[in-house]
């Protein structure tokens, strides 16, 4: 049985979004896209690559500062999906060859991470 919102942040002693976890990860998995979409000649490629990694952040942010079990469960689904988003993003990128292996095995197992904990999360949030 899933908890609250309020009873999720006071076990984990969250007052604000920036301490989750998932957001900083997320946070940092920016700052490895935005390297990785250096290596990206397609402006649209890199565009879409850079679009989506904020996006999992910054609905974090949003859905925390909902304030309520439904919405920040809602926000955390869409971050989920942005999260799935950069995921096949850079599979694609690798195997068309235009993500060099380095970038490509950094980012993927941040996001990979990334994806287990807005699950987990997801998991421990009742509507």
């Amino acid at each position: 049985m899933g908890a609250g919102f309020v009873d999720v942040l006071l076990e984990m002693k969250i007052q604000k979004f920036t301490e989750l976890i998932v957001w900083q990860k997320s946070k940092k998995l920016i700052s490895i896209t935005y390297s990785a979409s250096n290596e990206i000649k397609n402006f649209s490629f890199k565009d879409q690559l850079n679009r989506a990694s904020l996006s999992i952040s910054n609905n974090i942010a949003e859905g925390f500062g909902r304030r309520s079990n439904r919405e920040f469960k809602r926000f955390l689904k869409i971050s989920l999906g942005s999260a799935y988003e950069v995921n096949s993003m850079l599979i694609v990128f690798h195997d068309i060859s235009i993500l060099s292996d380095n970038l490509y095995n950094e980012a993927l197992a941040c996001v990979e991470e990334v994806i287990r904990m807005l699950i987990g999360l997801i998991s421990k949030i009742e509507c």
